[in-house]
């Protein structure tokens, strides 16, 4: 697989982002559609890019988590695990495994799914305080637990797009800003590394796609103190904008190449 200059840049660029997402700075929601317009093989595009993304996102993790070890609270998301084993293994199964020609999504309807999930993120992102407003403080009872849990497996084996779910899973439970973000970032740990299996088992993964990540690691660390940084001294007001204009435009463009066949 040959990446031009261009193309690498904006991998790049997007893995930075997701770098500082992880880092607790939230700009990682604009990668996945950044990845899925550049990336080299149009063909499969979404299947590449999503499959691309998993190992660099387990790496990320491993360091959100070393920065935020000390303000994860377990307590809040280890109820979610059970529910959240069932949609990895049920979106694995129906909708990203090669093999089931019946069932698996195509790469077209994949970009499809992925923009929508793009605009809808940016739909969420200018409702949000109203949808959280209706939302009461509150700790989830079991049943809901089970329900975030089941939503974050399958959106984020789909299209690693499980971050609106936890936050509404999280936010209403009012906890201060530092612990939300190691919970969120322990959360994703567990939920990525899960995904890898299953991926690793229906072939997912490719030599290329890898090989290209190995090359992107020594971004990760910087992206991931970047955002760390950046969550503590950037008032939320002055980036919001920036990721609703942003990712409402590339993922109407995503819908829109799905939609025309290219």
């Amino acid at each position: 697989m040959d990446t031009t200059t261009a193309e690498l840049l904006w991998i790049t660029l997007s893995i930075l982002l997701l770098g500082m997402s992880k880092g607790g700075f939230p700009v990682g929601s604009i990668a996945l559609p950044v990845i899925v317009l550049v990336w080299p093989d149009e063909t499969a595009a979404a299947h590449g890019a999503v499959a691309f993304m998993l190992p660099l996102l387990c790496i990320m993790d491993i360091c959100a988590v070393a920065f935020y070890h000390r303000q994860i609270e377990w307590r809040r998301i280890l109820p979610l695990f059970p529910a959240m084993l069932i949609g990895v293994a049920l979106a694995s199964v129906l909708f990203v495994a090669p093999s089931n020609p019946l069932l698996s999504i195509s790469d077209r309807g994949l970009k499809l799914l992925i923009g929508m999930i793009g605009i809808s993120f940016t739909l969420y992102q200018l409702c949000r305080r109203r949808i959280l407003a209706r939302l009461e403080a509150h700790h989830p009872g079991r049943l809901l637990q089970w329900i975030y849990g089941f939503g974050c497996g399958v959106a984020s084996t789909i299209a690693h797009a499980a971050s609106p779910i936890m936050q509404m899973y999280l936010l209403p439970q009012h906890l201060p800003k530092l612990r939300f973000a190691g919970s969120m970032a322990a959360f994703f740990f567990v939920l990525n590394l899960v995904k890898v299996l299953p991926f690793w088992m229906l072939g997912r993964f490719t030599p290329e796609g890898l090989a290209l990540g190995i090359k992107l690691v020594p971004v990760i660390p910087v992206g991931v103190v970047l955002g760390y940084v950046l969550v503590r001294v950037v008032p939320q007001t002055f980036y919001r904008a920036f990721i609703q204009v942003a990712l409402g435009i590339t993922s109407t463009v995503l819908v829109i190449k799905a939609l025309t066949g290219h």
